[in-house]
Formats: structure tokens, sequence, C-alpha cells
């Protein structure tokens, strides 16, 4: 915090966008225990440990798990002590827990190990940085939150490349201790010096606005509580504490269109890379494709957070939702490498929606000062999403030999809720309804 007073006058931008950058290296890192990352080891490490692909592949669901368990402590952890230090430790221990890797020699040290990367992955990173930048950011917080994102997108190339790179040059077990160096030289000392919790802290305010002259120059400029027919608008700062937030019918929506989102997106990243095989590419054009896939993300997660800040979220998200629906029911009729890449190119489109727009609509819809606990509980429905829909799919793989039917439901599910999602608007807190009725 010290460091960050120093700093925040000496560049010639808002000093959010530091902090902001320096909490998103956190997001980068988070990638190093991605899906990708273990999807390019499986096969030497099936060689060099004897282990099967079931052994291996369990680990995220131990990881999906552990984070179901601990995402809501995360949270409380966020808004109780600050996100700068769960980001800290939090890649503190995703490097130790990458560099063990290197000695677990038998399943239940590479489940702990691993699960332990995926709780981070999953829950501490992401709310964290995305935490931080809803707090600095109110009226550019969709372009925020969207940057967050890219580094996540570019940490999925690069650990992906770096581990194929590495393993089959110098072995499995310096391939992770590559990547848990590598964690601790990008990220621990940006998070730790830059970062600072609120704009306040340090003498600013949201947004980099400059502060009004008179007594009240210390307070956020608030637009009216609300607007015609007593609706928020999208650009209020109206907190809400935790048990107010989690007795609206608005959260759990949004519980609910995590799950959904998830379900559907985790399965097809799954099983994407075996299903681009199964319609006719060879292993380098499905490892090209899966790759393009995380550079639409990186691209498409600007998009999405400038578009987020021009628009009625539940229309951006309903939007999504479209396209999640379209691009599922494009793969069960895909062929060849041509549309092979426009099917990872939406996949990655919907790759970057899922991680920004939930984020937005969450600060948005709830504000910033319970924000960690809120998050850390609505997530909660990611993660069901997320262990349930690949078992499933897999299972009616196995059954009936195709992917046809898990489809057809995945596309179902995402036409509900692109159309769903204009019921969750804005909550009203009483005092606003009292104050946009007067």
């Amino acid at each position: 915090m010290l460091l960050a007073s120093r700093l925040r006058d000496t560049f010639p931008f808002y000093y959010g966008w530091v902090v902001v950058g320096a909490a998103s290296t956190v997001v980068f890192a988070r990638m190093a225990p991605a899906i990708t990352t273990l999807t390019v080891l499986i096969y030497p490490m099936s060689q060099e440990l004897g282990w099967n692909r079931t052994v291996i592949s369990g680990a995220v669901s131990a990881g999906a798990i552990a984070s179901l368990v601990l995402s809501p402590v995360v949270g409380w952890a966020i808004d109780r002590f600050g996100a700068r230090p769960v980001l800290v430790i939090s890649v503190l221990g995703l490097s130790a827990a990458m560099l063990s890797l290197a000695w677990a020699v038998i399943p239940v040290t590479f489940y702990v190990a691993f699960a332990a990367a995926r709780v981070v992955f999953h829950t501490s990173a992401p709310n964290g940085a995305s935490t931080v930048a809803s707090r600095w950011f109110i009226r550019k917080r969709g372009r925020a939150i969207g940057v967050v994102f890219v580094f996540g997108a570019v940490g999925g190339i690069v650990f992906t490349m770096l581990a194929s790179l590495v393993v089959d040059s110098y072995g499995l077990k310096a391939t992770w201790i590559t990547i848990g160096v590598m964690l601790l030289v990008t990220s621990v000392a940006p998070s730790l010096f830059l970062v600072a919790e609120r704009p306040e802290d340090v003498g600013l305010l949201p947004d980099g606005l400059s502060p009004a002259p008179g007594p009240s120059s210390e307070s956020i400029p608030q637009p009216p509580a609300a607007v015609a027919g007593g609706q928020p608008s999208r650009f209020d700062d109206i907190s809400w504490s935790f048990g107010e937030a989690v007795h609206t019918k608005t959260f759990w929506l949004l519980v609910f269109f995590g799950f959904a989102i998830f379900f559907v997106h985790t399965s097809i990243g799954v099983h994407m890379g075996a299903y681009f095989r199964d319609v006719g590419l060879g292993p380098t054009d499905a490892a090209l494709a899966v790759s393009l896939s995380w550079v639409v993300s990186a691209v498409g997660s600007v998009i999405w957070g400038w578009v987020c800040d021009r628009m009625d979220i539940r229309y951006a998200y309903s939007g999504m939702f479209f396209v999640q629906a379209g691009s599922t029911l494009y793969l069960i009729f895909v062929t060849g490498p041509a549309g092979v890449f426009v099917a990872a190119a939406l996949f990655g489109i919907v790759s970057s929606g899922s991680n920004v727009l939930p984020a937005i609509m969450f600060a948005d819809y709830f504000g910033r000062d319970s924000l960690g606990k809120i998050r850390g509980l609505g997530e909660v429905g990611v993660l069901l999403g997320q262990a349930t829909g690949p078992i499933i799919a897999g299972l009616l793989f196995d059954l009936q030999g195709d992917y046809t039917t898990i489809f057809i439901v995945f596309v179902g599910l995402a036409l509900g809720c692109s159309i769903l999602v204009s019921k969750a608007r804005k909550p009203v807190k009483r005092s606003q309804q009292a104050v946009g009725g007067t």
C-alpha cells in the first residue's frame, strides 16, 4: 500500500489501470493448472508414471470439489482481509503446488498438489482480481474486467506452449519446476507491491474522477439512486450486504446462469480436442484449433468489456448465451478443418464472455463492499457446472458413441438462459424504492 501511495501520481494515466494490470498477473498465473496444460502432459505422465488417463484427469474433479467447499471461504477472506493478501498468498501457494508436482510420483500426492492449484484457478485468482477491478472502476468496469481476463487468455496460451516445449526436451519434472518458477517471477511482486484495495485508500476516486470541491470531496460522486420506474442506473454504486444479496431472486438467477454457462462450456472444453479428432482432424490441427480459441478469447475479453460499458448487461449476457447455443448447434454439423477452426473461434468468444460478464454483473448489481463474499457463494453454481457437465457428457458419449444428444441438451439450456436472463433485473433496495416513489 505504501508503494501504491507513492506511485499513484507517477504515471500519465489513472493508477487504477496499474492496479488492474498487477492483479491480473495472478489471473495469468492461474492458467498454469488449466485443463489445456494438463492435456499436453497426460501422455508423458502416463508413460513415465504408469498411470492411466482416468487417474490423471480425476485430479481436475478433485480440484472442483475442493473449490466448491472453499469458494465461500475465499470470498469471505477477500472482504475480511482484502484482495491483495489473498492474491499474494494464492500465487505463492500456486507456485508451491506446481513445484511440488515435480516430486508427485504417487496419485495421492499428485491429487493434493493439483487440486490445491485448481482451487486458486477456480476461486481466489479470478474473484480477487475482478473484485479489485470492480472497486477501482464503476463506469469503466467492463473494460477493466475485460483486461483482467485478457491476462488469463494469454496465460492459457503461454502455459500450454511452455508445457509442450519443455516436456518434449527436458522431461516432466523439469516442466513442473519451470512452470512453478515462472509463476514466482511473474506474479508475486506486482500483486504484493502495486495493488491497493480501493482508490480511496490512496486518495483517489473510482474511474479517475476528480473529487468535487467542498466538504464532500472525499465521497464518491453518485448518480441518482433510481430512475423512472424505480430501476437503478447502470452506474449506481449501491452496495448490498451478503445477507441482503442472498435474499434476492436476482442473486440466485445469477448462480443458476453460472451453472448453465459452465455446464455447457466446460463440457465442450474438456471434450473438444477429442471431438475435433472424431470429425477427422489430425493431432496438430486439433491443437492449433484449441490454441486459436485462446487467441480469440483474449481479444473477446476486451470486446465484451467494451460492450458492457455501453449497453445493459442483461442484453450482453443474453447475446452470449445465444452465441453459446448457436456455436454448440454448429458443432453437431461441423466438418473439415475450416469448420473446426470456426467452431474453435466461437468457443473462444463464449469463453471470454463467460469470464467477463458474470464478474461485471455481480459488481454492478450488488456493489463493492461485500463483493468478495457474494461472488464466493455465487461461484458455487459455476463449480457445480464444471464438476458435473464433463462427466455427464462423457457418460452419454460412452453409451451412445457420439455427442449429438448432449449437444442438443446444451443448445436447449443455452437458449433457455438467453431468454431467462431478461428476468435478472438489477435488484432494488427498499430505500431506493422509497426514493424512486417520492
